[in-house]
């Protein structure tokens, strides 16, 4: 299905690699595999960080694009130009021809050396996507990590009682635009290769399950039945989760999406919703008060054994979503009376709490696992936040005046 207010797919990324023939020429590859800025120890040091320009305007309007992705990290300090104490100088040269041509250098003024060298030439349309490819560069030679600066986020819109859109952004809440406006959308999710988002919507009275692939903006029911039926994660193999009320309790069910073809994994006396693939798809997270109250539990993809209960501290906790690398789950628990954003290990150990401002829900981590996305009415309106894994560089990215809920970050993007 075509909708003029659905995401035209990927286009972007699209333009940016093929159809405006971006080419990325390494002129000096990473000079050596030095770390300046060791992102998994809590007490990293932040690089003083200069950008300069050459060339025409364009150099400009990229720096400040670059300079935005770099500051949302909370890991380098910025040196003015002119200003002494950088240690490490990132200059952009722009040049206006057919194509606008930009040259990326990055130098080490310690040690008096090019780090990184990069010549781009592109489109002047999209020089917002040639910054945060920039950007990207700049951070993976600077921490060794590969940047998520062209990655986006998927979220949901309040544009009036009983109605959510479903919309999606750049990471840095640029370029926002409407992906599905038809009826009452409460959750979503993308496919692990990003090339599509499945999602819940209420129609005619009738909750279904859609997927909508962003290559060819057709939308088509992947399940649907009587009762609420509310889509969780995806696996790798592109099993699709979702809780469902169609047979009166809601339980956590795996549906194959291409097949149309589903399986019943829980079968208890309570409510269990929110279900979440893990990265390698072997086990699932999800919601249960069989206990009596909302709690996290982990069991097997393929329903066998019995659940295990992850969270014992308070008796609220829910939207459980996990680090890319398996290892850790971060989740909704109230305390105090407020929803805030915790960190747990797999094993239930080395528990954290992120946010301690306002109701803080829906976590989502970043495809690196470095940051998660999530929403706080902290300023009144809710809106999409953004926060290191660690807490830290908490920062809102729409606009004040958007409603906006439940961020699902995507995979890398081609």
């Amino acid at each position: 299905m075509k909708n003029k207010y659905m995401y035209k797919g990927l286009n972007s990324s699209l333009l940016f690699l093929v159809c405006v023939l971006l080419s990325v020429f390494c002129l000096l590859p990473f000079a050596d595999a030095k770390i300046y800025i060791d992102i998994t120890d809590p007490g990293f040091r932040q690089i003083p960080l200069k950008i300069t320009t050459e060339g025409s305007p364009y150099a400009n309007e990229i720096k400040w694009i670059v300079k935005s992705d770099l500051e949302k990290t909370g890991i380098f300090s910025f040196v003015a130009p002119g200003v002494a104490g950088a240690e490490v100088v990132a200059n952009i040269n722009a040049e206006p021809a057919d194509k606008l041509k930009i040259v990326l250098t990055v130098t080490d003024l310690i040690e008096n050396r090019e780090v990184l060298k990069k010549k781009y030439d592109a489109s002047k349309s999209i020089f917002r996507t040639v910054a945060h490819a920039a950007a990207n560069d700049i951070y993976k030679a600077m921490t060794g990590q590969e940047g998520i600066f062209r990655t986006k986020l998927s979220y949901l819109v309040n544009v009036m009682p009983g109605r959510k859109e479903l919309r999606m952004m750049d990471w840095d809440g640029y370029k926002s635009r409407k992906v599905v406006s038809k009826g009452l959308t409460p959750s979503h999710t993308w496919s692990r290769d990003g090339r599509s988002l499945m999602y819940s919507s209420e129609r005619n009275r009738k909750w279904s399950i859609y997927r909508l692939d962003l290559d060819s903006y057709r939308e088509s029911v992947i399940f649907s039945s009587e009762g609420l039926n509310l889509v969780g994660g995806a696996s790798p193999s592109g099993l699709v989760s979702f809780s469902s009320s169609k047979d009166g309790s809601s339980e956590i069910y795996i549906l194959d999406p291409y097949r149309k073809s589903h399986k019943k994994l829980t079968r208890s006396y309570g409510i269990d919703v929110s279900p979440a693939f893990s990265p390698d798809g072997t086990k699932i997270a999800f919601v249960s008060d069989r206990g009596g109250s909302p709690q996290i539990y982990i069991m097997n993809s393929d329903g066998k054994g019995r659940p295990k209960r992850l969270t014992f501290e308070g008796n609220y906790n829910t939207s459980p979503a996990w680090s890319p690398d398996g290892r850790s789950i971060a989740y909704v628990g109230r305390i105090n009376g407020k929803n805030q954003i915790f960190v747990v290990k797999f094993d239930g150990t080395d528990l954290r709490q992120l946010t301690n401002v306002g109701n803080n829900e829906g976590p989502s981590f970043s495809p690196d696992e470095y940051f998660i996305a999530f929403d706080s009415d902290r300023e009144g309106i809710r809106g999409i936040y953004i926060m290191r894994a660690d807490g830290g560089a908490q920062q809102r990215i729409t606009p004040k005046y958007l409603n906006a809920v439940a961020p699902e970050w995507s995979p890398y993007l081609k």
